[in-house]
């Protein structure tokens, strides 16, 4: 049995027509994760050290792109090999209105590990997702497909000239459905799911509670997973910190999930912790006027005045980003336009408005991009004020 280290993942792009406002950022990273052996498996904890860089565009709707290479390089052939991981991933998505929107995922995945026996993994896979959001109540279900193949090679001693291959075709078909409920940088919720693999069934259900701010990112999980090699308990702690300007840390502490596509099962324990610095940002700046202005500076940031027209219904407006922890700031009505100011510190911020409690976004937002909820914040970009 096997506990990939990562994934390799080849996704396919989907066509959509070329966005009006847009985002780009390209990060490098460097670190060292470690992952242990299977359950009821008596073998050594493998450890590496990882470097890679990561790429994503994404547009004002949420369809975008991304991309991520990782090599790891094994502190022990005897524990675990190096490795090659990397994803390109092609998003669609689509806003009805009245807190409903679709889209569709479509992703090709893989990964090689050459010691201390070389194993290989290529798939492809994808489908639709549902998502409602309306106030506290944020709801996703993903339907998913997938074919693949695998082949693993065996040798009776290391010197030995005799190879036994084993290759197998791989498949899947099921989904997942998650409910969230919270507000600002709360969020507690359920996610349960169901898949038909070429390996047997696996079914899964947990709790989730997300965390989010200024200073930090974070996502606590516990899931339960029936799987054909027997019952799983897994979870971990997964975070993001800013450190300044463009570095940021991030890193998952727990046990790994299987993996129905690939069948890798769980290692008892992993971890990692990546340093980040994004080398370059880019995107479509033209609408940043009409949402805020700086008109001062601090000791370590600046003072911004942040504008909106909100729709002529609205009764009361605030803004809300993780500047304020994600604590709603009440804005003042100067005729149709609402308006606050804020002392802002430098680094790049993401925020959007709550208009009589329900979560807004004007369509000339700057930068806007998705968030782990299905919403669209905007960005708001602080560098060089302040002493």
């Amino acid at each position: 049995m096997r506990t990939a280290p990562v994934c390799l993942v080849i996704v396919a792009t989907l066509a959509t027509a070329a966005p009006a406002i847009c985002q780009s950022e390209v990060t490098i990273e460097v670190g060292a994760s470690q992952v242990g052996p299977p359950s009821g498996v008596d073998a050594a904890t493998a450890r590496f050290a990882v470097g890679g860089i990561r790429a994503t565009r994404y547009s004002s709707n949420g369809s975008g792109l991304f991309t991520s290479v990782l090599v790891g390089r094994s502190f022990g052939a005897a524990t675990g090999g190096d490795f090659l991981s990397g994803t390109v991933g092609g998003i669609l998505r689509r806003d009805w209105g009245a807190g409903w929107s679709g889209g569709m995922d479509v992703r090709a995945l893989g990964f090689e590990v050459r010691a201390p026996f070389p194993y290989r993994a290529l798939a492809a896979e994808g489908g639709p997702t549902l998502r409602y959001r309306s106030g506290r109540i944020s709801v996703k279900v993903n339907g998913l497909a997938g074919i693949g193949t695998s082949r693993l090679q065996l040798r009776r001693r290391p010197d030995s000239p005799v190879v036994r291959t084993i290759d197998q075709n791989l498949w899947r078909v099921g989904g997942t459905t998650e409910l969230l409920v919270g507000s600002g940088n709360t969020w507690l919720g359920l996610e349960g799911g169901a898949h038909r693999t070429s390996g047997g069934t696996y079914t899964a259900g947990g709790l989730r509670l997300i965390l989010g701010g200024t200073q930090a990112a974070a996502e606590l999980r516990v899931d339960m997973w029936d799987t054909p090699a027997g019952t799983e308990t897994t979870g971990g702690l997964a975070i993001v910190i800013p450190v300044r300007g463009r570095w940021s840390l991030r890193g998952f502490f727990g046990r790994s999930e299987p993996d129905p596509m690939t069948l890798a099962e769980p290692g008892s324990g992993s971890g990692g912790l990546l340093l980040a610095r994004t080398v370059y940002r880019g995107g479509t700046t033209a609408a940043r006027r009409s949402l805020y202005e700086i008109v001062g500076s601090t000791d370590t940031g600046a003072r911004v005045r942040i504008t909106v027209t909100a729709p002529a219904t609205a009764t009361r407006v605030e803004v809300t980003g993780d500047f304020s922890l994600w604590d709603p700031v009440p804005m003042q009505r100067e005729s149709d336009r609402w308006t606050a100011v804020l002392e802002i510190v430098n680094g790049t911020h993401h925020f959007g408005f709550l208009v009589d409690d329900e979560w807004f976004v004007p369509d000339d937002a700057p930068d806007v991009v998705p968030d782990e909820w299905g919403r669209q914040s905007a960005t708001l970009v602080i560098e060089g004020v302040g002493s």
